[in-house]
């Protein structure tokens, strides 16, 4: 009876692995596989990546992996999480929720106050579509098709009641 119990108890401590991602992902497959390398220098190929519906993200080697095994069977891994204990972002207060980027550093901040921040490293950002803003939008400067709001001109105008020309594109 001894023997039967420490083979269940040695699958059920094989089951769940702490490993560090050793090799670029392998993006050929529907779903993403790892090269992973376990406490003790176990290392395991084809370790299978799923990720929450709606997130995709590609870790970089040396991202930290959890890896659940399949009835403790070291062959049969799966990453569940995974994450980055060097470019994680500062600051976060309790109740915040951020979306960045490890490398560059650019996030989507929300806060536990209800605002949102967002911090693209570059500067730069873009966003398509349709957009319908309520409330006040506060800028520095507007630009539509060239032409400046804080610093267009408008040409023929004329003094008295008439109309001004069309703004003057830049």
């Amino acid at each position: 009876m001894t023997a039967p119990l420490r083979r269940l108890g040695q699958r059920i401590l094989m089951a769940l692995g702490i490993a560090r991602q050793i090799a670029d992902t392998d993006e050929s497959l529907t779903v993403s596989r790892l090269q992973v390398v376990l406490p003790g220098g176990e290392i395991r190929s084809d370790v299978p990546l799923l990720q929450q519906y709606g997130l995709a993200s590609r870790p970089v080697e040396g991202a930290d992996i959890v890896v659940i095994f399949q009835g403790g069977d070291r062959t049969r891994g799966v990453a569940v999480a995974s994450g980055d204990q060097r470019n994680r972002p500062a600051a976060l207060q309790p109740g915040d929720v951020s979306l960045y980027h490890p490398r560059t550093g650019s996030r989507v901040w929300m806060k536990s106050d209800g605002s949102i921040q967002i911090d693209p490293v570059s500067g730069k950002g873009t966003i398509s579509g349709n957009w319908t803003f309520s409330g006040t939008v506060t800028a520095a400067d507007f630009i539509a098709d060239g032409v400046h709001l804080t610093t267009h001109e408008h040409g023929g105008v004329q003094q008295g009641n008439d109309q001004t020309g069309a703004p003057v594109t830049t």
